[in-house]
């Protein structure tokens, strides 16, 4: 896979189905707080789903700035 374009960076970007949205939900108290009695006993999830929030975190940040510099003014 080509990561240098942005189609192989597109490619190389996660879907943006993240665990961590339905875990925080499932962990959240009637409060707003987070649950951490709940949040422990469920370490191995929460850990696996920060983990792929902070790919599709890195995956984008690449993405993005390879847009940025694609898109920046040129010199003429």
């Amino acid at each position: 896979m080509d990561n240098i374009t942005l189609a192989g960076l597109l490619a190389a970007t996660p879907p943006a189905d993240l665990k961590i949205i339905e875990l925080t939900a499932e962990l959240t108290l009637p409060n707003g707080g987070l649950d951490l009695d709940a949040a422990a006993a469920r370490q191995a999830d929460v850990e696996l789903a920060c983990a792929q929030a902070e790919d599709y975190a890195a995956a984008t940040k690449r993405l993005l700035g390879a847009m940025r510099w694609q898109l920046r003014p040129r010199r003429s």
